[in-house]
């Protein structure tokens, strides 16, 4: 009867020292974050043209290259015969979605999409409104 019951108690300690802690919830269980920044498919070449004040747009073509470098051409339409060419490098936002281009770049801000990019406001956000769509640059190759 002793042996039993050792035998039983020695058991269910075990069990319970096997027993996890806390419910299973899937919510727990690490998910493959996956940022513009891992994708392979951002380098190239990006063109819209962006809002103007008083000229009918910006023709807008960026180049982002995978070693960190980017090339801009912009050309105010109605006021330049050339585009004005920049180049230099750009560094990833800690959200993984977003580039930086350094001071030759006017520090200027992009959310990186699917085969597209959004200049962003000052500020870091998104535009919005009727023009929202004028700010996207996209991929041509």
């Amino acid at each position: 009867m002793m042996k039993t019951t050792l035998t039983c108690t020695l058991s269910l300690a075990l069990l319970a020292g096997c027993a996890p802690s806390k419910p299973f919830d899937a919510r727990s269980v690490p998910v493959d974050h996956h940022t513009s920044r891992d994708s392979l498919d951002w380098p190239g070449s990006y063109e819209g043209t962006l809002p103007c004040a008083d000229c009918p747009g910006i023709r807008t073509r960026l180049t982002l290259m995978k070693d960190g470098r980017y090339e801009k051409l912009t050309q105010y339409l109605d006021r330049q015969p050339q585009p004005e060419i920049v180049s230099g490098t750009f560094n990833w936002e800690s959200d993984g979605g977003t580039i930086r281009l350094d001071a030759a770049g006017d520090s200027q801000r992009y959310f990186v999409g699917e085969n597209q990019l959004t200049m962003l406001y000052r500020d870091g956000t998104r535009p919005t409104g009727p023009l929202a769509g004028h700010y996207i640059l996209r991929r041509v190759q």
